[in-house]
């Protein structure tokens, strides 16, 4: 009809389909040609950043949006295989993350992507190998490695994908027409437990924060051993800091606790027999009072004071009285 309404999306020759801007990748997860499987549609465009973003530059960089809740890194990398290499994946809107740890996220890949960019730069100068930087204070072993999780996206996430050369973009931008095969994952592969997905991933998670009983000991002699040892040296270092003068001439005090029959130098308590135990509780022992409880009470208690302190009185005046009489008072 000559009247009717234009489509809002458009298909360019041999192309994907286009909306808004936005590339339309159809994707289907049944791989069986026997069965009918909904179309899942993807949108994706080029990343346009007006501000420059070393990790995000916008010549290989696209932004990618209504990704499947479960989509990982993996998952994206075989989608595009054949079309572009993927450099990296930034996840928005993940399940459990917010801004503040998003922005974390960001600033602490900006800050590795620096450091390898100067370091690549100074090796191409000097033309030397550079000594790896090791950590000297922390081991493997001592950094607690957390149980590994597979992310979720709300409904609807998104993505920047950045590739490694700028002609994969535009590739990427030139893709044929057609439904793409969504990444399958292989159920028997134990492999990597990002890769987990339901019954597997909520067993995995289960028995990761339920671990043996053996295992638990393990780890907790483990890092028992170790906190004696610290405890040790530090017992070591304080008792050679005692009494001996520094540069200045000045001497460290340092604060050392009163040794018991049943503790340590840190100054632990002897437990008390029972009877000291009862004797203390003898002493501490006050009369309860219950006769304040109602307001005739507290009147009768008020009355019962003034009539104390008028007799008192009384018995003064008689006292003064007499010592007049026997020349005894001598107020001044």
């Amino acid at each position: 009809m000559a009247g009717a309404k234009k489509s809002s999306s458009k298909k360019s020759s041999g192309g994907l389909g286009e909306i808004g801007g936005y590339k339309v990748l159809p994707v289907k997860f049944d791989s069986d040609e026997g069965t009918e499987s909904a179309t899942h549609y993807i949108y994706f465009k080029q990343h346009v950043n007006k501000v420059e973003d070393i990790l995000m530059p916008p010549n290989r960089t696209v932004f990618m949006y209504n990704l499947p809740v479960d989509t990982t890194e993996r998952d994206i990398r075989r989608l595009l295989h054949g079309i572009g290499r993927v450099e990296r994946v930034i996840f928005h809107e993940v399940v459990g993350h917010d801004a503040i740890r998003e922005a974390a996220i960001k600033a602490s890949m900006t800050n590795e992507l620096a450091a390898a960019m100067a370091e690549a730069a100074e090796k191409a100068s000097s033309h030397k190998k550079s000594k790896s930087k090791s950590n000297p204070g922390k081991s493997e072993e001592d950094t607690i490695k957390p149980v590994a999780r597979a992310q979720l996206l709300v409904s609807g996430g998104s993505a920047h994908v950045v590739l490694l050369e700028e002609q994969e973009l535009e590739k990427m931008l030139k893709m044929k027409a057609g439904v793409r095969q969504w990444p399958e994952r292989d159920p028997d592969d134990t492999s990597n437990p990002l890769e987990y997905r339901g019954l597997t991933r909520y067993l995995y998670e289960y028995r990761a924060v339920r671990p043996p009983a053996d295992m638990l000991k393990e780890e907790v002699d483990s890092y028992m051993a170790k906190f004696q040892e610290a405890q040790y040296e530090r017992d070591r270092m304080l008792s050679q800091q005692q009494n001996v003068p520094d540069e200045d001439g000045f001497i460290t005090v340092v604060r050392r606790g009163r040794t018991t029959r049943n503790g340590d130098s840190n100054g632990a308590f002897t437990a008390a027999s029972v009877e000291e135990a009862r004797e203390a509780g003898a002493n501490k022992k006050k009369d309860v009072v219950f006769g304040n409880m109602y307001r005739f009470q507290v009147r009768e208690r008020k009355h019962d004071q003034l009539t104390d302190l008028r007799k008192k009185f009384e018995e003064d005046k008689e006292k003064i009285a007499r010592m007049r009489q026997t020349r005894q008072f001598r107020p001044y």
